[in-house]
């Protein structure tokens, strides 16, 4: 079969590139078309070897690298100007709009949905907090046009794959369709626990993009009251100067950092730190498989990749008290934390098991589509 994978775009070398590139492991015969792909050189060859990426218009608006995300109202058009003509199996990586590409009758569209687009969806409200007050209402009404198209357009997909119960939940609400949970592929090879001392006096670490609904301020306002833990700060975003400014000396924003520094900072850490209500939340695996526990909110992905006080403790709520009260209770049961229990947890995210999964997957559906159009 000729294969299509389309993913929404590629800017950095996150969670939903890492899906990528474990799909073209599946398919490497497959073409890869996406709205742009601004990734860096070193990344593109982790993840695509030495496929070129087939792009939309977009790839050559101004400015469309750094503010890229100011162009949604236009994703919907860029996404419907790629054509797929000739192919028999389309593969949609989509945390946006990926899910939308046109397909024609007899073509086969299984989705992994990172989520549903979150800013026209769930997240919303949220979103709308960070738009200035003067175009309020013409970016709600933009966003509002796209969930229409986001909603008509689910029906193209002959089936869903979600990357966590939570999400499935979520397509379910929103398109009203059903999903089978594959959960993504964390890297349990590299991701392992080194040999380490008593971690009582090591910082605790925040992995994490650097924007606000990471609620990375919420962290660093309660560990500036007590100066006496240290906590490190991976990750780089437009909130950087800002919570630099916020944080005081027990913290320490260290910005960007390679895989080898992120898997080093993770084996020796306390523990990690997840404020966000992720989709699935693949530092939490990557942190677990190191050995390292984690202090996590108790929303989304997290309740599935967490193990209430065996691999980590939860807070109920984003908020300072609820916070404060999670770290006492870590902090109480520390020495309760067995490094191989966490690591042998992680390992049921491993990459074997995502591709056995997967490929299952879209076997089965193949069988049943080519079925139905013999019987």
């Amino acid at each position: 079969m000729k294969v299509a994978i389309v993913h929404d775009w590629f800017v950095v070398k996150g969670g939903a590139e890492k899906v990528v590139k474990q799909m073209l492991e599946c398919y490497p015969n497959a073409e890869v078309f996406s709205l742009f792909d601004f990734l860096s050189p070193e990344d593109r060859n982790e993840i695509m070897k030495d496929k070129q990426v087939n792009v939309s218009f977009m790839q050559k608006l101004p400015f469309a690298k750094k503010n890229y995300r100011y162009f949604f109202p236009i994703f919907s058009r860029a996404i419907e100007s790629i054509s797929l003509k000739g192919f028999d199996l389309i593969i949609s990586s989509s945390h946006a709009v990926a899910k939308g590409i046109l397909t024609e009758p007899n073509q086969i569209h299984i989705c992994y949905c990172h989520t549903p687009v979150r800013y026209a969806w769930d997240m919303k409200e949220d979103y709308m907090k960070m738009v200035p007050p003067g175009v309020r209402n013409i970016v709600s009404w933009r966003l509002n046009k796209l969930q229409k198209w986001d909603k008509e357009n689910s029906n193209n997909v002959t089936k869903y794959i979600a990357n966590s119960n939570n999400i499935s939940i979520r397509i379910k609400n929103n398109y009203n369709r059903n999903s089978t949970v594959v959960y993504p592929p964390v890297d349990t090879d590299y991701f392992k626990p080194k040999n380490k001392n008593d971690q009582k006096e090591s910082p605790f670490l925040i992995v994490s993009r650097l924007v606000p609904y990471k609620k990375i301020d919420l962290i660093i306002r309660v560990f500036n009251k007590f100066p006496h833990l240290k906590l490190n700060i991976i990750g780089d975003g437009p909130e950087f100067f800002e919570l630099k400014h916020l944080a005081k000396s027990n913290i320490k924003l260290l910005g960007y950092q390679s895989d080898t520094s992120v898997r080093t900072y993770y084996q020796n850490a306390r523990a990690v730190l997840l404020a966000a209500i992720e989709d699935f939340g693949i530092t939490s695996a990557e942190a677990q498989a190191c050995g390292t526990p984690v202090i996590a909110l108790k929303k989304g992905g997290y309740t599935e990749t967490v193990l209430e006080d065996k691999t980590g403790v939860f807070f109920n709520e984003q908020n300072e008290v609820e916070l404060e009260k999670s770290l006492h209770h870590f902090i109480a049961i520390e020495s309760t934390f067995n490094k191989a229990e966490i690591r042998t947890h992680a390992e049921k995210f491993k990459i074997d098991r995502f591709k056995n999964e997967f490929s299952s997957i879209v076997n089965d559906t193949i069988e049943k589509y080519q079925f139905s159009l013999s019987s």
